[in-house]
């Protein structure tokens, strides 16, 4: 009952002694610890949306001058977006860039795998060295070290080996053709 009583007296004199002038500082206090607070959410979020020094200074100066409507203005003329997100848009956009020239690279490495033997017409993959069907050389071969040569070279770069006359190579070719069959 006495903590009652206690409570009633501390109440009574909160309420006495609530004056006009009281209420008006805390009104102050209050104003300013919101305007401080509203100019660190501003100096915050605009440098997290620009790098640009003279949009910064002047979206501080608009809500320090023009409290409180200098909040409604400042949202006006922020940018919309953040750095980050500005980056990872860019980002984004860069890797849908990538993806569609992936695509488009495996769609020509499909289209280089289908190719058929210019002897026989049947279908080769790109890394066959011979023809499956007719035995044709598909590509050129260094006679010694086998690495892949152009036709019309005469010595093979790699290992300096003479290499064979093509048309005389044919007949080579084509008289163990004959002996197999």
């Amino acid at each position: 009952m006495t903590d009652l009583f206690a409570n009633t007296q501390f109440m009574s004199f909160m309420w006495e002694s609530i004056t006009i002038e009281s209420v008006l500082k805390f009104a102050v206090v209050y104003f300013f610890v919101i305007w401080i607070a509203v100019i660190v959410w501003v100096i915050k979020d605009i440098s997290n949306r620009t790098d640009n020094l003279l949009l910064q200074i002047l979206s501080i100066l608009i809500v320090v001058i023009f409290t409180p409507l200098g909040v409604f203005l400042y949202l006006l003329i922020r940018p919309s977006r953040t750095i980050f997100e500005k980056y990872y848009l860019e980002v984004e956009e860069n890797l849908n860039i990538l993806s569609h020239i992936i695509e488009q690279k495996n769609e020509q490495q499909k289209v280089l795998e289908k190719s058929e033997c210019p002897d026989c017409g049947t279908e080769i993959e790109p890394d066959f060295v011979i023809c499956p069907n007719c035995k044709k050389d598909l590509r050129n071969q260094c006679s010694k070290c086998k690495k892949e040569i152009r036709e019309n070279w005469k010595v093979c770069p790699y290992c300096s080996t003479k290499q064979e006359d093509k048309k005389h190579k044919s007949k080579k070719h084509s008289y163990k053709n004959k002996k197999t069959d």
